[in-house]
């Protein structure tokens, strides 16, 4: 359960942060594709892990049955001889035993209920069984009867019993033959019945019987294919179990078909002797003489070692597993704080001071959009148009040199263009440029970067031949020369405060 089943379900759950962020970040389809993915492993995974704890359930819920059908048989008296879980080619039994009545075979149904029968047909609460029980045990009756032989049985019939150790038989009376009864009429059906088993075929069959035994582990049953090399042999599949089966199988679980046989491969001599414990003195020290024989070919069984290897491979597995659920939970925690966290409100801060490492605190505000503000829209008036290259914020300034006014204020933003008109007259101009806007106060701080200089119009447009400027920041920092920063502040404070001010350059 915990290998293939848990730690797989806690591994697919790592799909939940990341199709969150799939489908957060705008990937929807990517994100629909592993929530489809999420949702058919884990009902892949909820089917097998239900399948597989039923057939756990069921194999535990069978061995519990058969115990206490054990322990009604185990009050027989002492002239009784009791089997349990007998292995013969094809079919298993779950309890045999010897009177001086006659044989029974016992078959063990672990089946809730009110058991009822109408026309010879077994039912659950009113309803069919999955299956024909009462076939099921005539059909091992007959198995053990053949393999057993004429011979052993001289004459005998074996009697079948079908036993229920949980459910509430309503039956009076056999089914086609056979007797079904609860689990607390067992022992007084089989001293009811009337019979005769002569000691000479007792003897006979008892050893037939006691090479059967599942748990029988210093004799080979010739009825099971035994491993060459010590390893599990499946009881339905005859499939030999290898180490690698253990990463991912139970020991108890067959890895190819399926079936639970820890209860019939790994019993402990606990049953066994307690399968003897019903029978005579005699019976413990005649099974000794007939086994003494074969015991001695036999080696003795070696102390199961330490497979380190897998040992260390599950360990991994557990620590990776450990790995993976601690990031889920971050990934997850981080996510649903993200998610239902409320927004914090940003507090103003306090004026920062200027420091050797940080000389001028930068608080940067929103620079104005590209615009410009011109004094001449006259017809006459040139088409100014103005590009930025250099990735700079622009200030641009142009002031009628005879006339001292401002003749054009201008923004531009980085990498735009500005198409404005300026006034036929020589004109004078201050241009000042930084990455990041502090105000007019202090424009772009310690950065800035503020030039100046003279254009010639007049003349130009005297001849006629000028119709636009052309002009880029690159070009008017180049021709400019240096102008103080503090004079280029009281520039602009002037033309965009106070459009009428003007300083003499």
């Amino acid at each position: 359960m915990l290998s293939r089943f848990v730690l797989p379900m806690l591994s697919f759950s790592l799909l939940i942060p990341v199709g969150y962020y799939l489908l957060t970040r705008g990937h929807l389809f990517w994100g629909a594709v592993v929530a489809v993915i999420y949702v058919i492993s884990i009902k892949s995974l909820e089917e097998a892990g239900l399948k597989l704890k039923k057939r756990i359930t069921d194999a535990d819920t069978g061995a519990k049955a058969e115990q206490a059908v054990a322990e009604a048989l185990l009050e027989l008296p002492d002239e009784y001889y009791v089997f349990h879980d007998l292995e013969f080619a094809g079919f298993n039994i779950d309890h045999v035993v010897l009177g001086p009545n006659g044989i029974f075979l016992v078959e063990t149904k672990s089946q809730k209920g009110n058991i009822t029968q109408e026309n010879d047909v077994l039912l659950r609460n009113g309803r069919k069984f999955f299956k024909d029980f009462l076939k099921q045990c005539w059909r091992q009756a007959y198995s053990l009867q053949d393999h057993l032989g004429a011979f052993e049985l001289q004459g005998q019939t074996i009697k079948p019993i079908l036993c229920f150790a949980r459910g509430f038989v309503e039956i009076r009376g056999p089914v086609r033959g056979l007797a079904v009864l609860n689990v607390g009429y067992l022992r007084p059906y089989i001293l009811s019945q009337r019979g005769s088993l002569p000691a000479q075929a007792r003897d006979q069959i008892i050893p037939l019987l006691a090479v059967a035994l599942s748990d029988q582990a210093a004799q080979p049953s010739p009825m099971v294919p035994q491993s060459q090399t010590g390893g599990i042999v499946c009881p339905k599949c005859f499939h030999e179990r290898k180490q690698n089966d253990d990463l991912h199988f139970s020991a108890g679980e067959c890895p190819k078909c399926g079936v639970i046989y820890a209860h019939v491969q790994t019993n402990s001599l606990h049953d066994s002797t307690c399968a003897q414990a019903a029978a005579p003195k005699s019976l413990a020290a005649t099974l000794q003489s007939l086994l003494s024989g074969q015991n001695s070919q036999h080696k003795k069984p070696t102390t199961q070692q330490i497979q380190w290897p897998v040992l260390a491979l599950k360990l991994a597995a557990c620590a990776l597993a450990a790995v993976l659920l601690t990031g889920a939970y971050k990934t997850m925690q981080a996510t649903v704080a993200s998610i239902f966290s409320p927004p914090q409100t940003q507090t103003k801060q306090p004026p920062e001071t200027p420091t050797p490492n940080k000389p001028y605190p930068i608080h940067p505000v929103a620079f104005p959009l590209t615009h410009a503000v011109s004094s001449d829209n006259s017809a006459k008036a040139i088409t100014f148009v103005f590009e930025e290259d250099q990735g700079q914020n622009v200030i641009l300034l142009f002031f009628d040199t005879k006339a001292k006014t401002l003749a054009l204020r201008a923004c531009v933003r980085a990498n735009e263009k500005l198409t404005t008109t300026l006034p036929r007259v020589d004109l004078g101009y201050v241009i000042v440029t930084g990455p990041v806007w502090q105000g007019y106060e202090d424009l772009f701080g310690p950065v800035s970067e503020s030039k100046k200089a003279l254009i010639a119009l007049s003349s130009q447009t005297k001849a006629g031949n000028v119709t636009s400027i052309q002009a880029t920041s690159s070009m008017f920092v180049q021709k400019g020369a240096q102008s103080p920063l503090p004079e280029a502040k009281a520039w602009i404070n002037a033309a965009f405060k106070n459009a009428g001010g003007f300083m003499k350059m």
